[in-house]
């Protein structure tokens, strides 16, 4: 390794050498191996002088114009047709039905016809008020009674209110009818509504007349003998013509909205056709309940139109037509009863469509039966005095007509007593089938049948109570007829005692009509499911034991005393000569018009703050409903239920009696 350097240095001395061969160092410096390095002379490098560069000027750019593209024009692509593609049927799936969720029902306003009810029904309650302070100031005061101008009026004004009732009940099946054609989703035609409102408007615009013309005239505004309508005013020296005018327009007004509007509800029940219907003939006949209300009124409000015809003939004319309107007087006092009937078949048809059946057809039969009896009995009346020459009598106190024929027509008047009587059974049995019916009823098959409502149970005693009596006075006066006056039932106290009871009743259509319309509503908001409020139904018990109790009181004096003294609101009057006696009858007085008055308060107001929610048959008022409770006041008055279960638990008793006496032997 250390040869090959050696060598390796020597070869590149030589070739120093050789390069520069002429340097006179080249041996010096192998020969003494120091080498003498000469300095060396760097040559100044003058700075480079840098031209300087021209400014370049600015090149101008030419503006290019814009070109213009011209606008391409699409061509128009037609529309594609897409054919249809039926919708896919998806089976049903009987395993995943889902399940349906009923309809929250409609909550309706409180409907017409009630508001309608509730006008007449407070003009009941104030003048008959009026009435009854009016009486019981005379009373203490020891004022002759029906001597003053204020009693004259208001009893004047009391008899302006007679067609309330038949109104009332009329309107009650319009609605009916409504409701079952439409599943309780409609109302009657806006112009049936204007016509319950004007028969209502009618009413009250007599009886504001009949107040309060003695206070602006100073004489009384009479009304025509045995009807509600107007007398023709007569004008005389002195009086004012725009009063006289006045009246007289409003009179024809009151005619033209009475009958008028009568005439439109029963059109309005026949044509009515529910939403979705367009002919007439698809729809069913109107149920017998309402066939038989519409003839009632029909009949009932026929007799007054002709007595008002024949007497403005009169007026205008001067030609007399006595015949003709006695006849139709007579004729009206055969269907006096007609409110009271009515709204018992109404009745029965709200139990039988609250469970979505009718009336049993023998109950159906039995309304057929008593309203084509009471049509018989006013045909008769008018035939037999206008066709036979004969006379028709109408017993005072039972309302019983009786025909009179001559001598020579004795097979003929015979034929006409057993007519009536026929008439007179066939009227009072349809009624009691028609009530016992309500409580047999049965709903149809797969439906659970429900308790007879409070309300029903109400209607029902309020009816028993009405013809009872009539009928009792009925059958009294007949025996007396039959037996040519050998057994003279009227000398009876019971005679008097039921004669007396008679009075107490004026109130129980009215009543009935209120408890309907009440209960009606509360079906109508829960889909037939709820019940008016607990103190709404204690206010109607309240009302029904206020009748109950003053008819038993005159009952009870009636069979204590000779003779029963009453006012014209049914209250006994207090002529005991015991003084302890007459106080505490008084008491019981005063006490039956506050149950009357006060329940009907409660009844009209729970009418319009009824709610679905409160719809339920619960609910209380403070302090008055723990009152009501704590007495019988509070409980359903007795009906035929009720005493069919008494005679039930009699007749068990008298079993378990039996079946005890058996084994001790």
């Amino acid at each position: 390794m250390l040869r090959i350097t050696i060598l390796t240095f020597v070869v590149s001395g030589a070739l120093a050498l050789n390069l520069d061969s002429s340097s006179p160092h080249a041996f010096s410096m192998l020969r003494s191996g120091k080498p003498e390095v000469p300095e060396i002379e760097v040559p100044e490098v003058p700075e480079a002088e840098v031209p300087e560069v021209p400014e370049v000027p600015e090149a101008k750019v030419p503006e290019v114009p814009e070109a213009e593209v011209p606008e391409a024009k699409v061509p128009e692509v037609p529309e594609a047709e897409v054919p249809e593609v039926p919708e896919a049927k998806v089976p049903e799936v009987d395993d995943l039905k889902a399940p349906e969720v009923p309809e929250a029902p409609e909550v309706f306003p409180v409907p017409t016809t009630s508001r309608c009810i509730v006008i007449i029904c407070a003009q009941y309650m104030i003048i008959f008020t009026a009435l009854a302070v009016c009486r019981t100031y005379q009373e203490f005061s020891g004022t002759a009674l029906g001597a003053g101008k204020v009693e004259a009026g208001l009893r004047a004004a009391a008899q302006t209110v007679t067609y309330g009732p038949m109104l009332c009940v009329l309107f009650i099946a319009c609605r009916m009818r409504v409701e079952f054609l439409s599943d309780g989703k409609d109302q009657p035609q806006a112009w049936v509504q204007s016509c319950m409102y004007a028969l209502t408007f009618s009413v009250l615009a007599s009886t504001l007349l009949v107040l309060a013309m003695p206070l602006v005239t100073g004489k009384p505004l009479s009304l025509k003998e045995g009807t509600c309508d107007l007398e023709r005013v007569e004008e005389s020296e002195g009086d004012s013509k725009v009063v006289f005018y006045a009246l007289t327009v409003a009179r024809y007004l009151i005619l033209l909205g009475l009958y008028g509007g009568l005439a439109g509800v029963i059109v309005g029940i026949c044509t009515y056709m529910p939403p979705g219907t367009t002919d007439l003939r698809e729809l069913p006949p109107p149920a017998p309940a309402v066939m038989c209300t519409m003839v009632l009124a029909v009949v009932f409000f026929s007799t007054q139109l002709v007595i008002a015809i024949c007497r403005s003939y009169t007026e205008y004319t001067g030609v007399e037509t006595p015949k003709v309107v006695n006849t139709m007087q007579a004729a009206a006092t055969t269907v006096e009863f007609a409110p009271m009937l009515a709204i018992l078949f109404l009745a029965a048809r709200m139990r039988a469509l609250q469970h979505d059946g009718q009336p049993q057809p023998w109950a159906q039969n039995c309304m057929y039966c008593s309203t084509g009896a009471m049509c018989l009995t006013t045909l008769l009346s008018i035939a037999v005095p206008l066709a036979l020459g004969g006379s028709m009598k109408t017993n005072p106190v039972t309302k019983e007509c009786t025909f009179e024929l001559s001598e020579s027509l004795l097979a003929v008047r015979n034929a006409f007593d057993a007519l009536r009587y026929l008439c007179l059974l066939s009227f009072y049995g349809g009624a009691v089938g028609v009530a016992y019916s309500i409580f047999v009823f049965e709903a149809p098959a797969g439906r659970a049948t429900l308790p007879v409502s409070p309300t029903v149970q109400c209607v029902v005693n309020l009816t028993c109570q009405f013809f009872f009596v009539y009928f009792m006075l009925t059958v009294m006066g007949t025996v007396t007829e039959v037996t040519g006056g050998k057994v003279s039932m009227e000398q009876y106290r019971l005679y008097s005692a039921l004669d007396s009871a008679k009075a107490t009743l004026a109130f129980a259509p009215m009543l009935s009509i209120l408890f309907v319309t009440t209960r009606m509503y509360a079906l109508l908001i829960t889909d037939k499911q709820g019940a008016p409020p607990a103190w709404v139904q204690d206010g109607m018990f309240m009302a029904t034991w206020s009748l109950l109790i003053s008819f038993l009181m005159c009952l009870v004096t009636g069979l204590l005393m000779d003779k029963v003294e009453t006012d014209e609101d049914g209250n006994v009057v207090n002529k005991f000569s015991n003084q302890y006696v007459g106080i505490a009858f008084t008491a019981v007085r005063y006490f039956s018009m506050l149950l009357l008055y006060g329940g009907m308060i409660m009844v009209i107001v729970g009418l319009f703050v009824m709610t679905p929610e409160t719809a339920n048959g619960r609910g209380s008022v403070p302090v008055v409903t723990d009152a009501v409770n704590a007495s019988p006041v509070g409980n359903p008055p007795p009906g035929p239920d009720a005493i069919g279960d008494a005679a039930g638990d009699a007749a068990a008793k008298a079993g378990e009696t039996g079946d005890n006496v058996l084994s001790s032997r």
